[in-house]
């Protein structure tokens, strides 16, 4: 498709074990349209707010500094700029005619409303018009000031997206379910290693909404020698350090110390790894919306024992083997993928695996963007 998206995003960086997803996205986007600008609170690496190509493949990178300890007045200051350059550059190659690119065709904003926000008087001078990309629970006066202002929001399905379409006529209006981008290239099965009997990975962000202490506390009940625990995440804010003490606390109260690994941020390129040698998913999450730990593990084979609603559409007719209804629930979920057989164990994966490359893959998601863009 001809023109440019212009990404603006919290981090441009492969190695965040939060945000890397966000490299796959931009190279999906730039295989579908003439290039994609990067304008990133922090991208390691680049120099300044001034557009770059590093690589030579159509994806140019800014940073607003945040890594450089810029504040929020420099950061504004520098994404303005940043924009500026990629609407007015991208709008001259779309006049010229240079190569046959044309203009820049949206600002894609990812995840933060308040960078909508700050956008939409450029976007409306250069009349290119914003996407929202959102899926969060939380909403806040910046996502309230956003919706109205920009053109679509896209979320991977209606339940991670907090307003309600029905009270408020900019969301029934804008709101699209296009899934989620797993790149099923790099979740996949790997037959080396072997997955390791009675290994649980709990995987997320170390938060108490994560509530990975109901894990524990339900493998706590299990015969000691059938299982083992990988807590894979980082604290990020300070009530989520206060967590981490709790949780190991808790462990320690509860006998299952030695059981239970708390491993702490794992770089983005080696999360498939964790997941692939895990026998299960233990998820616990009550962020309402479709998470995204629970594609990746299943893209990888694993099969998912979740409490969370929103999980139902990717374990199908599994549902009722892997879905818990409550915590007594889930424990008892959990235990019965414990003593699955191997093959068992391999059949569900495949399945899940294929729902999620059905609904949720990368090029599945990058089309959908393509379309939406091309509707605009």
């Amino acid at each position: 498709m001809n023109g440019r998206i212009v990404f603006v995003t919290q981090a441009y960086d492969r190695s965040d074990p939060l945000l890397g997803v966000v490299g796959d996205w931009v190279g999906a986007l730039a295989r579908r349209f003439d290039g994609v600008d990067v304008i990133a609170q922090r991208a390691p690496g680049m120099a300044s707010w001034r557009l770059r190509d590093p690589d030579g493949v159509g994806v140019r990178v800014a940073t607003m500094s945040k890594e450089r300890g810029a504040g929020r007045v420099r950061q504004f200051v520098a994404m303005q700029a940043s924009l500026a350059q990629a609407l007015s550059e991208a709008r001259h190659r779309g006049v010229m005619g240079w190569g046959g690119v044309g203009g820049a065709r949206a600002v894609f904003v990812h995840m933060v409303p308040r960078y909508a926000v700050l956008a939409a008087p450029l976007a409306r001078i250069f009349r290119v018009p914003i996407i929202l990309w959102y899926a969060h629970g939380n909403v806040d006066r910046a996502l309230r000031m956003a919706v109205p202002l920009v053109h679509r929001i896209l979320t991977p399905t209606r339940d991670s997206f907090p307003i309600n379409g029905a009270r408020d006529p900019h969301v029934r209006a804008r709101l699209a379910c296009i899934g989620h981008g797993i790149d099923t290239a790099r979740y996949s099965p790997d037959d080396l290693p072997d997955p390791v009997p009675g290994l649980v990975v709990s995987a997320g962000r170390l938060s108490p909404v994560k509530r990975h202490e109901v894990v524990m506390r339900e493998l706590a009940a299990i015969t000691p020698d059938r299982w083992s625990l990988r807590v894979v995440g980082a604290p990020l804010h300070d009530e989520d350090a206060v967590y981490r003490v709790r949780l190991a606390a808790e462990a320690g109260s509860l006998g299952v110390a030695h059981r239970v690994t708390l491993v702490g941020a794992v770089p983005f390129d080696r999360m498939a790894t964790e997941y692939r040698a895990a026998w299960v998913l233990a998820h616990t999450s009550r962020t309402g919306s479709l998470d995204k730990v629970v594609l990746e593990a299943a893209a990888c084979g694993v099969p998912v024992v979740s409490t969370a609603p929103s999980s139902r559409a990717i374990l199908g007719p599994f549902g009722d083997e892997l879905l818990a209804s409550d915590d007594r629930e889930f424990g008892e979920r959990l235990r019965a993928v414990l003593g699955w057989s191997a093959t068992k164990r391999d059949d569900v994966g495949k399945a899940l695996r294929a729902a999620v490359i059905a609904g949720h893959g990368l090029d599945h998601w990058a089309d959908r963007v393509a379309d939406v863009v091309g509707g605009l």
